[in-house]
């Protein structure tokens, strides 16, 4: 076995050997960031001075290129405001449980994105990040009237759809 380390790939139990890359939590969690990094009309820049790194490694974050450790992600989630759950949001184990090396690869973070199927997440639009900041800018009696209507409009909706 060569020595020195491993390019491309690291080694698992029993000597199973995955190709290393983006996978779809990688993304996820990287565009989770950037949409509450806007949703705070946060410049990457901002965010990388205050995490203490470039605004590039921002970049990768948020592409999903680079992996985020365990304290850098803990230290985004505070400067944002939010719970490391928030990068999470949405993420479920059941589309990895059917894919052949899940035992082997599960929580290893090497799943292939072409293996998923990778649905269209409206918190990633330009529109989503308007709609958000617009909501927020109405007083909070208004955001709740606001909820309250749409509850009740999508309750409506439910109801002349099962008749």
């Amino acid at each position: 076995m060569p020595r020195g380390r491993k390019r491309k790939s690291e080694i698992l139990s029993n000597d199973a050997v995955v190709e290393s890359g983006i996978g779809p939590i990688d993304v996820h969690v990287g565009a989770r960031i950037g949409a509450r990094r806007k949703l705070l009309q946060l410049s990457q820049k901002e965010l990388a001075e205050r995490l203490g790194i470039t605004f590039q490694q921002v970049q990768k974050y948020e592409k999903g290129v680079n992996r985020i450790g365990a304290g850098r992600l803990y230290s985004i989630a505070t400067i944002l405001g939010v719970d490391i759950d928030y990068f999470y949001d949405d993420v479920t184990t059941e589309s990895y449980t059917k894919l052949p090396e899940y035992n082997t690869i599960y929580g290893a973070g090497f799943l292939e994105e072409d293996h998923i199927d990778q649905q269209f997440d409206p918190m990633k639009g330009t529109e989503a990040t308007m709609l958000l900041k617009a909501f927020y800018a109405l007083p909070t009696k208004a955001r709740t009237a606001l909820l309250t209507m749409l509850n009740s409009l999508r309750d409506r909706d439910e109801v002349s759809s099962d008749v």
